[in-house]
């Protein structure tokens, strides 16, 4: 029941986490992608309006919509089932589970890693959708292409044609960094949230409140998004290159060019709006996850 109810609750908290980030991951995804330059937050808020009026900050929203709940789902699910799993093994209470248990953080670290591991297989062709629907990489309706009205790609043609020039495969272009980024900050998001959440006001609080929540909830997404920023770089630099003649070979290939262009410094473009967007939108995440939770299964303990 309780599996059945992160599942269901962590959809909810993702559609809600994106509602709140999206504009700021449009933002983020300018930064990124500007080859030699480094575009301050309001320079690329300037450029996206210019190219697509004030819906540009929304652009590339509907799959993510469709998508988000279903990576929160995977990952909260996946999540909660792992953690129960190991504590179970240990000899624990599954729906009493506490920092007090033994190997607690231990679990809930590998917990952290193996959702994060489930949920890069979703949002690796999510992101890639978005992605070049953002940077207007997407196949255009036809009757765009030979104008110099602004490129407007949908959902469907975006898949349809990632589809046709590579099958399923290629909706997993630029897997390895999304891998690489979703286990390695996954697992630093759920043991840095659930130790601020309990220990937020200097000792060890076992029946934290919505204030521990909303804070660590905003904490652990900065310190899970920080040293990860370079494969999200490399990631979003893969996915918006072009089908036809492709610039990077992968994610080695990418990262030295990179590196040679642009320096230590091209790989942490967009950090300081993904430290913006991290505190609001995990905080929600977290809020509206442990508010479900809470109607789903109020006996136990979240």
């Amino acid at each position: 029941m309780e599996n059945s109810a992160a599942f269901v609750a962590g959809w909810g908290a993702g559609i809600f986490g994106l509602i709140v980030g999206h504009p700021m991951d449009t933002i983020k995804t300018e930064q990124q992608m500007s080859l030699g330059q480094r575009l301050s937050i309001r320079e690329s808020v300037k450029i996206i309006v210019a190219k697509n009026g004030i819906s540009g900050l929304y652009k590339g929203m509907y799959f993510p919509l469709m998508s988000s709940g279903i990576l929160n789902a995977v990952f909260f699910g996946v999540y909660a089932f792992s953690l129960s799993s190991l504590q179970s093994k240990r000899g624990n209470n599954p729906n009493n589970i506490l920092p007090t248990n033994s190997g607690y953080s231990y679990d809930n670290f590998l917990s952290g890693s193996i959702g994060g591991l489930a949920q890069s297989f979703i949002s690796c062709p999510s992101e890639l959708i978005k992605i070049r629907i953002q940077t207007g990489k997407g196949k255009c309706k036809a009757k765009f292409l030979d104008s110099n009205k602004r490129r407007k790609s949908s959902t469907f043609l975006v898949t349809r044609d990632i589809y046709q020039k590579y099958g399923i495969n290629g909706f997993f272009i630029g897997a390895v960094p999304t891998i690489c980024r979703d286990v390695i900050s996954n697992a630093i998001y759920m043991v840095s949230y659930q130790y601020f959440r309990y220990n937020l006001n200097g000792e060890e609080n076992l029946k934290p409140g919505n204030l521990e929540i909303l804070v660590a909830g905003g904490i652990a997404g900065v310190l899970s998004w920080l040293p990860v920023i370079p494969f999200d770089t490399v990631k979003s630099r893969i996915q918006a290159d072009e089908f036809h003649n492709r610039t990077y070979k992968g994610m080695i290939d990418c990262s030295h060019r990179l590196y040679k262009n642009e320096g230590i410094h091209g790989f942490f473009k967009g950090t300081t709006m993904i430290t913006l967007r991290s505190i609001p939108v995990n905080a929600a995440i977290f809020y509206s996850y442990h508010l479900l939770m809470k109607i789903f299964v109020p006996h136990i303990h979240h």
